[in-house]
């Protein structure tokens, strides 16, 4: 199976899966109702965590987020 290059810290791919540039696995995102905003689902979450206009603003978010994990903030 040929495995797409993740190009940024974070990915939201075509699938719905959200993934680092590593291939850890984060989380799910899609589209609200009126395909004005996008969204982030942490992984087992039933509630969004970050809500955005834009694909690229809903990656800096969640990869500010990530960071923070990873820091034990």
């Amino acid at each position: 199976m040929n495995t797409p290059s993740l190009q940024h810290r974070v990915n939201l791919l075509d699938d719905g899966l959200v993934v680092t540039d590593e291939g850890e696995y984060l989380g799910t995102w899609d589209a609200d109702d009126t395909d004005a905003f996008v969204r982030f689902f942490p992984d087992g979450a039933v509630e969004y965590l970050f809500l955005d206009p834009f694909r690229w603003g809903l990656c800096n978010r969640i990869e500010a987020w990530h960071a923070s994990l990873s820091n034990g903030e």
